[in-house]
Order: C-alpha cells, then sequence, then structure tokens
C-alpha cells in the first residue's frame, strides 16, 4: 500500500507449501534500502519485494539438498482455505491433519521452523520428524563459512527469533536458562545474574554472540 495515495496492490508468490502467515510471526524485513518477505511454514526462499515494480520475487534460495520437501510428495493439503459450511471445514480440517502427521513422522525431511538473515548472517532453525530438539544452522555471507549446531554441541542452544548485528536473540523461562547457556563464554557477573533469576521471574531473553 501507498499510504500517500491510499493505493492498494495485491501481489502473488509461488513457494508457500504449509504453514500460516499469521501476524504472531515476524514476516516482513528491512535491510539497507531492500524490503524482504519471509514466510513461515514449509519454504526454502527468502523473497525481495520491489517497491516500484509491485513485484515478489525469489532473492535467497536455501539448498536442502535431498531433505527438501516437495509439494507433490506431500499427501492432505496446507490451511488456509476459507470455506463457508461446516462439512467443508471437516474436510479440510482432516487433510491438514494428514499432513501435518505425515511431516511429524518423516524421518526424511528437513522443515525450516524459523528463518532470517542481516547483511552478514543467515538463520535456520529446522526439525526432522519427531525429534524433540531442533538443530541450528548458521551461515556467515562474508566469509562464505556456515555451521550447524545440533543438541549439546556445543551446548543446548534454544531457538532464535531475531538477530541484531552479530548476536542471535532468543526468549526462554528462566528454569530452562542454565541448559541454554555455557558458562565458559559468559562474564563472571553474567554467571551471577543468571544464578540470581528464580523459576517464577520472567522469560529472559538470551543473546548469542557470533564471531564474525
Amino acid at each position: 500500500m501507498n499510504i500517500s495515495t491510499g493505493n492498494t496492490t495485491y501481489v502473488k508468490y509461488q513457494g508457500m507449501i504449509s504453514g500460516g502467515n499469521g501476524l504472531e510471526h515476524q514476516h516482513f524485513h528491512k535491510l539497507g534500502d531492500s524490503f524482504y518477505f519471509i514466510p513461515q511454514g514449509v519454504n526454502y526462499y527468502f523473497y525481495k519485494i520491489d517497491t516500484l515494480e509491485k513485484k515478489v520475487s525469489p532473492a535467497i534460495f536455501l539448498d536442502f539438498g535431498i531433505n527438501e520437501i516437495k509439494e507433490g510428495e506431500l499427501p492432505g493439503r496446507a490451511s488456509g482455505k476459507r470455506v463457508d459450511n461446516d462439512k467443508d471445514r471437516m474436510d479440510i480440517a482432516d487433510e491438514y491433519s494428514v499432513r501435518h502427521n505425515f511431516l511429524r513422522k518423516s524421518d526424511k525431511y528437513v522443515i525450516p521452523m524459523q528463518k532470517f538473515f542481516n547483511e552478514h548472517y543467515v538463520y535456520i532453525y529446522m526439525v526432522k520428524g519427531q525429534e524433540s530438539y531442533g538443530r541450528h544452522y548458521i551461515y556467515n555471507r562474508m566469509r562464505d563459512v556456515g555451521y550447524l549446531i545440533k543438541r549439546g554441541e556445543p551446548f543446548c542452544m534454544y531457538p532464535c527469533f531475531a538477530i541484531d548485528g552479530n548476536v542471535l536473540l532468543a526468549v526462554c523461562q528462566p528454569s530452562e536458562l542454565p541448559m541454554c547457556v555455557d558458562r565458559k563464554f559468559m562474564a563472571p557477573e553474567e554467571i551471577a545474574t543468571m544464578e540470581g533469576i528464580k523459576d517464577e521471574d520472567n522469560s529472559i531473553i538470551i543473546k548469542y554472540h557470533l564471531k564474525r
């Protein structure tokens, strides 16, 4: 929408397989003078928004190789269709459950649950099947080097929701905090602060500092 003129343009894009675009997630990002759309769900693209041409086009592709999910391989359907009667709603719910259960039980596909980037890094949090803890992939765009972090290697990293410079941000409950940090990377005053936190305190923001 052009706020000055009030003109609105609807732009479609290709690539979404599953998942919604509700406001509970951050989908739109400004990087320098460019705007990007990063959809949730099973989607391997970051899309650039051309505000002059009013187009959305793929800008970055996340290559999952043989673990990539092809739409033709999925049973059921994704959510999102609006219907006017209870029978159609039940049918859609059943088809959605079929796809959801298929993805949960599959040990072949890796699903990107969270993804974002900035000028220097790309971050992906992904899960496979019914595993209780996912994996983090961090790609340094400047050095062309990627790192895969699994559970306990080197520590149990918590899923992140944003990046600020070279700092990944996550939110966890106080009881989970000792499991999600590594004391050898913390200053004495930070350790003292952590040890003073009680389980009934508010959620904690964790900052993971990435090497440049």
